[in-house]
């Protein structure tokens, strides 16, 4: 809607010339001049409407590059690192990114992980070695405190082998026995050593 330059009232075209007229001041315009005046100022808003579309999507879209390189970064060369202040500053919340970080990429975490161990297991055993002889109190005592927490696992550990040896001493007996009965003419149909576990049982 056309306005009047004098008093921004509407203007209103006349039908028997090409002209507008003020209904509140009465002051008349050609028609060519407010058109031509309206449409620059059109132009003009339109413009300043792209460029602020514009810098609003330009800076989005630098924000999502950043964000893109960040992740890149982080993907190949791991979390940046820090100095020794700012990681005891930060330490509780860089430790709970890094936990919400390994669950959100398990699978990844345990590829990277087997990869740098096949990659470096000489290093690190040596590296384990190291610090075991260097701290045999507390290597024990994580081993004491491992076999008290998991003790009744171990006693079923221990079961198992007894009865695995002793099965195979059943077994080797039973094999011996049957080669000094070689000599019958009929099959000799060996019991699989499964049968003997009962024995063992009792």
């Amino acid at each position: 809607m056309q306005r009047c330059p004098n008093c921004s009232y509407k203007l209103v075209l006349l039908s028997n010339r090409p002209k507008y007229k003020c209904a509140l001041c009465s002051k008349l315009y050609p028609r060519k001049e407010i058109e031509s005046k309206d449409f620059q100022e059109f132009n003009k808003r339109k413009k300043i409407e792209d460029i602020e579309t514009y810098e609003k999507e330009r800076k989005e879209q630098l924000s999502k590059i950043r964000e893109i390189k960040s992740h890149l970064k982080r993907l190949f060369n791991g979390f940046p690192k820090l100095s020794k202040l700012d990681y005891e500053k930060n330490k509780a919340q860089i430790l709970t990114r890094n936990e919400e970080w390994r669950l959100r990429n398990i699978e990844y975490d345990d590829n990277r992980k087997k990869e740098y161990y096949k990659e470096n297991k000489e290093k690190i055993l040596q590296k384990h070695k190291l610090k075991r002889q260097e701290n045999p109190q507390e290597y024990s005592q994580k081993r004491k405190d491992w076999r008290t927490k998991n003790i009744e696992t171990n006693r079923m550990h221990y079961i198992i082998r007894t009865y695995r040896r002793k099965q195979k001493a059943l077994a080797l007996q039973r094999l011996e026995n049957s080669q000094q009965e070689a000599s019958n003419i009929n099959i000799f149909h060996s019991v699989p050593t499964y049968p003997h576990s009962y024995l063992l049982t009792h």
